[in-house]
């Protein structure tokens, strides 16, 4: 009965082998598959005059969660920091006398 049970594991350690090998495989395929897609996007992004997309760490863990915000709060942020600007240069043009 041992010599059974011996086989039994053999095999099944096998069998967990090759299921190994197989999730390896389709995660480099995924991997590859990703960098494919990010090169195709950046390309795009670089015709259209965007910035490309930086390649993501290692781990999704280690991701920082990213604030989205909407275009009616991205002009708003862009107009309070002209306002800021403005009122920089304009503090900065008192303080300069006779120039």
């Amino acid at each position: 009965m041992d010599w059974l049970a011996r086989l039994r594991e053999g095999l099944r350690s096998r069998y967990v082998r090759l299921i190994e090998e197989q999730v390896a495989r389709e995660r480099a395929e995924v991997e590859r598959l990703r960098a494919e897609n990010r090169a195709l996007l950046n390309s795009l992004l670089c015709t259209a005059g965007a910035p490309p997309i930086e390649a993501p760490p290692a781990h999704p863990a280690q991701i920082a969660p990213i604030r989205r915000r909407s275009w009616p709060q991205i002009a708003i942020a862009r107009e309070i920091e002209a306002a800021r600007e403005a009122r920089a240069r304009e503090r900065a043009a008192q303080k300069q006398p006779g120039t």
